[in-house]
């Protein structure tokens, strides 16, 4: 089938391309203290940059383009999928560039000369890289919420409303909520009733799970639903975080540890998610 042909690359190669960037990009910022100045020469350390995986550049240019002129055509994500090949594989060969050149360790020969011109380069790789990124991710998941739902509705067709069905249905309710309370400002009340509706999924499911073998499941689903309804609950009564709250829920690291906030919700989530997975 031309949509899976289509998904499958699609999905690969944003496995294989954006995540390394990052990491790319966050080496290189441990270093550089001024990312938008880049680097003055004067550096005490200099740690480089991570390559990109070469073949995994050119082999989703051609594996992407093919399968975006492939028709029908899958909307939304063909229209962004060339443009974002195209810039990431722009990125991807200025970070290879940048690699070798500071593997060499050339800039003792030149003075950083050539650092200084590809920092440049590689800070309007990312101008261009950065939008059509965010784009084709948000194609990604719009195609996804609607491959869920068609399969949602064959397992109810199929097998009725069986642990398969009620497992996706409420992956399906977590995956909205997640997705409306991680933006700044969202309508309390109205996820407080989505977050109900997914409490009651949970117990249908708790309900046909005869056999007892999937609890794990079960149980972290019921904790993310208690993480959300906490952290929108607290933004509904409008609770402030302490002085001490705020700086530890601005930390990657330990904003999980905050009681009713979002890194609190979103790690109970992706736990979640993980159990979910282990189903298959």
């Amino acid at each position: 089938e031309v949509y899976s042909e289509k998904m499958d690359v699609y999905i690969d190669c944003f496995n294989k391309l954006q995540l390394p960037v990052q990491h790319s990009l966050a080496r290189y910022a441990d270093w550089v203290k001024d990312f938008k100045k880049g680097p003055t020469g004067k550096e005490s350390l200099v740690y480089g940059i991570y390559g990109i995986t070469e073949s995994y550049i050119t082999n989703c240019q051609k594996e992407m383009k093919q399968v975006a002129a492939l028709t029908p055509l899958l909307e939304p994500i063909d229209g962004v999928a060339v443009s974002y090949i195209d810039s990431a594989a722009a990125l991807g060969n200025t970070i290879n560039e940048m690699e070798k050149y500071y593997t060499q360790e050339n800039y003792k020969d030149d003075a950083f000369a050539k650092g200084k011109a590809l920092h440049q380069t590689l800070l309007k790789n990312i101008e261009d890289f950065k939008p059509v990124s965010e784009k084709y991710h948000e194609a990604i998941q719009e195609i996804n919420d609607r491959r869920q739902l068609t399969q949602l509705k064959r397992i109810e067709e199929a097998e009725g409303k069986t642990f398969n069905y009620y497992s996706l249905a409420v992956m399906i309710s977590a995956k909205q909520i997640n997705k409306v309370i991680s933006a700044d400002t969202f309508d309390a009340e109205a996820m407080m009733k989505k977050v109900a509706e997914l409490e009651t999924m949970i117990a249908q499911l708790k309900e046909v799970n005869t056999d007892g073998r999937n609890s794990s499941f079960i149980s972290s689903a019921a904790d993310y639903q208690l993480q959300a309804k906490k952290y929108i609950r607290r933004i509904r009564d409008n609770v402030e975080y302490s002085d001490f709250e705020k700086k530890r829920v601005q930390d990657p690291a330990t904003g999980w540890m905050v009681a009713d906030s979002y890194p609190a919700s979103l790690r109970s989530y992706n736990e979640m998610v993980d159990d979910y997975n282990r189903l298959r």
